[in-house]
Parts: C-alpha cells; structure tokens; sequence
C-alpha cells in the first residue's frame, strides 16, 4: 500500500531524520532509535557505572561504621576504667575512716588558730562566769534550806550545856566612861537558830580546836544529812578563816546515858560555800533523840574555833 499519493504534506525535519522512505513511506527511523537507544544506553551506563560507586560508597560507610564503632568502645573503656578505681579508692578509703576517727590528737599535736584560741579563752571566761553565779546563787538561796532542818530552836530543839564544851570568853574589852567592859561572849544557842545569812563574829566559840556540841532534837528523827556553816574567806575582814572547823564527827543516841553511834566523819572546806551539808552513809542512817557534834581540828587558829550554825536534816521516825 502506497501512501504517498495521500500525504501531500511532509515535515522537513522527519525528512531530513529519515523518517520516510525512498518511497515516500513514512516508516521509524532507525536514525532516531539509534539516539533513542544511545540515550538509555547512556542512562544504562550510568546506571551501571553508579553501581560500583554505589558499592564502593557502602564499603567506606561500613568501613566507617567500624571505626566509629571502635572509637566509641575505646572512649568507654577510657572513662569506665578510670571511674571505676576511683569509685574502689573511694570505697576503701570510707571503709578505713572509722579505724582512723579512733585515734585522738594529744593536745602537743593539735595547733591552735587564733581564732580557736579566742575561742578557748571566751569559753573559760564563761565557765568562771558560770561558777561565780553559782556561788551567788548558793549563798542567797543554799542547798541546805530546802532541806528541813530539825536542829532549830524554834521548832524546840535545844541544848545540852552539861554535854557542851565551854563558851571561849575573848580578852578583848572596850572602854566605857574609863572603865574596861569585856565583850560579852555569844552562847551555843545561835548555833541552832538557822541563819542563812552569816555575819562576821555572830558565832559561838569554844577554846582550842577540839570541842563538843550536844542538841536534843524536838523529834526522833532518821537522820540522812547535818549542815556545818562558817562565813566564807570573802565575809573575812582578813580574807582568811582559820578559826573555821576542820575536821568533824557526828553521833546520835536515844538515852543521854549511852555512848552514842559513830554517824559519819567530814571535813568543812575553807574555801567552800558557807553552808556545806553533808549526807551520811546508807548503813549509819538511823533515828535519834540526841545528836552530838564533835570537832576534831581547826583550819590553824591555836586559841579558839567558831561555829556558825548546824543543822540536822532527815525525816521524822514513821
């Protein structure tokens, strides 16, 4: 079939490509396959270049990957290893702490700041600050008047002048219109009046440094302390008290006839409170009518020793 008597119109370009025959047919040209084909060789080819660059890419990445892998597991070992003697160092180190804590620095090891040292000094400052007002608080409200004390005249309690050391009569006088008067001696009776509040020479005294003191009590009474006052060293006109006892004992009987029972010996401090009381021993605790105090020595004075006061504390006989 012939059709070049139809087409009376041809494209230049398609003739020129070959897109019709000798005859005028139009047929494909092998022309345009060939570049048709040549193109998708070319994509073809690139293609299959791409392939190897494909694989030598993903080779380097796995390559790659190893070595990150690798650069990761050294950086851990770096940081674990250190880590974890460290936290061993640390573990002993707490586990040796307490076998250390026992040793305790002697006082020429320790050295002190001047900051500790202003310290030190502040604290002892306090301390004779604490003392002090102890004292004051002691000599305003002593420990033995909170205990009831049965030695005392108002509660009838008196004493027993036949079992009583003699009154120390002082060689003192003092003039009165020309004439010399001695100064009346205090009596034993002040002793059990219960003064709290001492003052220079309202005592009794006796001669020597060895007397002897009787009361008969208003009460059988189990007796558990005795108070001994004197005025301390800072009442002294002369900052001392040599005429204060020294070293005392105390009995108790029920009949004036009997010898009486040893309670307790005790030594008056001079440097003490002004009233000192004294607990007897659990095994000499009994109840009594009579007490007798006996003292044995004074603080040195050679012609005289003072007392004060003295008290009896316990509880009645149940």
């Amino acid at each position: 079939m012939s059709y070049g008597k139809f087409m009376l119109r041809r494209s230049l370009r398609l003739l020129l490509n070959g897109y019709y025959s000798s005859d005028g047919v139009p047929t494909v040209s092998y022309k345009e396959t060939r570049v048709r084909r040549c193109r998708s060789r070319r994509l073809l080819n690139a293609r299959t270049t791409a392939v190897p660059v494909e694989d030598s890419f993903d080779s380097s990445g796995n390559e790659n990957q190893k070595n990150y892998t690798l650069n990761t597991f050294c950086w851990i070992i770096i940081i674990i290893f250190p880590l974890f003697f460290g936290c061993a160092y640390l573990f002993s180190a707490l586990s040796s702490q307490p076998s250390e804590t026992l040793v305790t620095p002697t006082a020429t090891d320790m050295v002190l700041t001047p900051g500790c040292k202003d310290l030190e000094k502040l604290l002892a400052n306090q301390h004779e600050e604490l003392l002090r007002i102890k004292k004051e608080l002691d000599y305003l409200l002593p420990p033995a008047d909170l205990l009831p004390n049965f030695a005392l005249e108002s509660l009838q309690a008196r004493i027993l002048h036949q079992m009583t050391s003699d009154t120390y009569q002082s060689r003192e006088t003092r003039s009165l219109c020309g004439l010399a008067i001695r100064r009346p001696a205090v009596g034993p009776t002040i002793v059990i009046q219960g003064k709290s509040h001492l003052l220079p020479g309202q005592c009794w005294a006796f001669a020597g440094s060895q007397g002897r003191l009787s009361i008969a009590l208003p009460y059988k009474v189990s007796i558990s302390h005795v108070t001994l006052a004197h005025i301390p060293k800072m009442l002294s006109p002369t900052g001392t008290i040599p005429s204060a006892p020294k070293e005392f004992s105390v009995y108790g009987k029920n009949d004036l006839a009997d010898e009486g029972s040893l309670l307790g010996t005790f030594l008056y401090n001079e440097d003490g409170d002004q009233l000192q009381t004294f607990k007897l021993p659990d095994h000499k605790i009994g109840a009594f009518t009579y007490i007798s105090l006996q003292v044995k020595s004074n603080w040195g004075h050679s012609e005289y020793t003072c007392l004060y006061g003295f008290r009896v504390h316990g509880k009645l006989e149940e």
